[in-house]
């Protein structure tokens, strides 16, 4: 990427009768369908439905399909690389329809499409309107682009569909660059750590694009990040899991997300791996890591446990990718609310400032009805370091168990208005132990929601 530096080589860096009714009754409703082509890999016996043509790779039917054909792969192991340049393709694999996430664990049964000697990502898709559902995806871990599925195109690309898919042992494991309202979902994303320092360790990475969905899927030991965001509009991240992942999601200058109802714990358990922003290493400190530049960010409902290594925190406005970069600077807006937190060896949530003391990560956003308990040092954190971190407003959270205080704030307040001489707003915060006294009042908790 460009800025998040997950490629090379001068690039932007940081059940086939199932599956085949699907595909027919979305094509059939189209205005002046045309006649579609069913190539089949490796031979036309693997379903009625196949064109008398047979295929002994992959990427043989693609060179030969038309706009709209479908492609069924059957079970086996295809040793080749994929490159995808005719919009309105579907790439069904042998357990297309059927979610990755569970009961897939008999490789004879699979589509395995492995790239590892090819020195290319496994699949590389340059027009929209892709689908690539029912795949074993592996060995995408070349020097120039280490993916298992890279997106990108001269001109956003909209509509890819990455779905019931075992995404493993690549670099990174499905990148989106420039993509618009793409969708990857229901996939087992696991232990994509084979490429190169800073092209290594992530799950998914998206950036420059809008209103996609990372939503439903199982990651797990991907020891940078389970997924990275930078410059997106609109995401979601919903639904998934996580674990044993260096960190969950960390967010650069996106506008407009939601990361909602996930579940995380062991964070950092496998190793943790950098994430390189302009060039720079530096590892996540958090479960979830807010970086520079984001607005109208939503981080709700989740549920996130334990971290080792670095990742300490379990929310962070964090300032371990640097501060700000070309015009990004503090995070605004941001809303913090009805998460459950435990067991992390530093923090709860905390907004840091930088090394020097001389910027905060966050101003005017809110923290409210959260459940943070057992951290190692504080509930919730607001490092003021003065004026920093400022205008935040902090209702009805619940803290207990942390091992230092279950609230605290250290910036200083330069007018009246605001709360104990602090930046910030509390008010109804449940806490035994606060700095300064009375941010927190003891009080009877609330079931998390």
């Amino acid at each position: 990427m460009n800025r998040l530096r997950v490629t090379l080589d001068g690039r932007r860096r940081f059940a086939f009768p199932a599956a085949m009714a699907v595909a027919f009754v979305l094509l059939a409703g189209t205005a002046n369908a045309q006649v579609l082509t069913v190539r089949c890999v490796p031979s036309h016996t693997i379903s009625s439905s196949c064109s008398a043509t047979d295929y002994t790779s992959i990427q043989n039917a693609v060179n030969a399909a038309v706009s709209g054909d479908i492609v069924l792969v059957g079970p086996g192991t295809y040793k080749e690389y994929v490159t995808i340049s005719t919009d309105s393709l579907s790439l069904f694999g042998a357990q297309a329809g059927r979610d990755a996430r569970e009961e897939r664990d008999d490789s004879k049964k699979e589509s395995i499409v492995d790239a590892s000697t090819t020195g290319n990502p496994t699949f590389h898709i340059t027009v929209p309107f892709v689908v690539i559902d029912g795949f074993t995806i592996r060995g995408g871990s070349g020097s120039s682009i280490p993916a298992g599925v890279f997106l990108e195109g001269p001109a956003p690309v909209s509509g890819l569909q990455i779905a019931n898919n075992i995404i493993e042992d690549n670099g990174v494991g499905v990148v989106l660059f420039s993509g618009q309202g793409d969708v990857v979902e229901r996939n087992l994303i696991k232990d994509n750590n084979a490429g190169s320092e800073g092209a290594s360790g992530y799950g998914v990475v998206a950036e420059g694009g809008g209103a996609e969905g990372i939503n439903d899927n199982k990651f797990s030991g991907n020891h940078a990040l389970a997924i990275a965001i930078y410059q997106e509009t609109f995401v979601t991240i919903t639904n998934n899991t996580s674990e044993d992942d260096g960190a969950f999601v960390a967010s650069f200058a996106t506008q407009g997300g939601l990361i909602k109802h996930n579940q995380g714990r062991n964070f950092g358990a496998k190793g943790v791996l950098p994430v390189i922003v302009d060039d720079i290493p530096a590892e996540a400190d958090a479960a979830v890591n807010i970086s520079f530049g984001n607005q109208l960010l939503e981080i709700s409902d989740n549920d996130l446990e334990e971290g080792e290594g670095s990742v300490s925190n379990g929310i962070a406005f964090t300032a371990a990718f640097g501060t700000s970069f070309e015009s990004f600077t503090d995070s605004e807006g941001v809303v913090i609310k009805n998460n459950r937190i435990k067991g992390f060896k530093s923090n709860g949530i905390v907004a840091e400032t930088d090394p020097t003391a001389t910027t905060g990560m966050t101003r005017y956003s809110s923290i409210v009805g959260n459940e943070v308990e057992d951290n190692g040092q504080d509930g919730i954190f607001i490092e003021g370091a003065g004026v920093y971190n400022s205008n935040i407003s902090l209702f009805d959270n619940e803290a207990e168990g942390n091992h230092v205080f279950d609230c605290q704030d250290t910036s200083v307040a330069t007018s009246p208005g605001y709360t104990l001489g602090t930046h910030n707003t509390w008010f109804n915060n449940i806490g035994n132990l606060s700095y300064p006294k009375g941010l927190c009042t003891p009080g009877r908790g609330h079931e998390w929601r």
